[in-house]
């Protein structure tokens, strides 16, 4: 039985967190669905993305549509992160907000990073003829995507530690 008042604080947050990611795992489907019946021409013909005689707005609005998803799952995971942090400010909110869409955007170019170092004209990963060394190297590269994501989530934790539960 957790008996500090701080200790059980921590672990409602961390469950009022947990539910949060929860509930945008749960509507994250169904909402990618819809975007896609959306930008698809389902409901109108004038958001079928794959239509090249659309107007200028309507490229705009399909655009708006399919940055939603992520603008919908990144605000709720960095509103959760700073519910659990303690900071419940705007400010500290968007932060929040600000850090999860960096380390979303550095994902892409690392991924593109790793795929070109893999290719058959560079490390040539495929090949079964490579050496003992150029299979080492392959498996550092393919492997390099998951150390910078647990590096961020490495880091995230700590803060939450420095902030939380160490006093100061």
């Amino acid at each position: 039985m957790i008996k500090s008042k701080k200790a059980q604080q921590i672990f409602v947050s961390l469950m009022v967190s947990i539910m949060v990611l929860i509930l945008v795992i749960i509507l994250s489907s169904p909402l990618k669905q819809e975007i896609a019946k959306v930008t698809n021409g389902t409901y109108s013909s004038l958001l079928n993305s794959s239509n090249p005689s659309i107007s200028t707005v309507h490229k705009a609005v399909v655009i708006t549509i399919d940055l939603a998803l992520f603008y919908f799952i990144g605000i709720l995971i960095a509103a959760s992160i700073a519910y659990v942090t303690g900071k419940r400010s705007l400010t500290s909110t968007i932060t929040a907000i600000m850090v999860f869409i960096v380390v979303s955007v550095l994902i892409s170019p690392l991924k593109t990073l790793i795929i070109l170092a893999r290719d058959s004209s560079h490390l040539d990963c495929a090949a079964a003829t490579i050496t003992v060394g150029q299979k080492l190297a392959c498996i550092v590269t393919s492997i390099w995507l998951f150390y910078f994501v647990i590096a961020c989530i490495s880091a995230a934790a700590t803060y939450f530690v420095v902030t939380k539960v160490i006093k100061k």
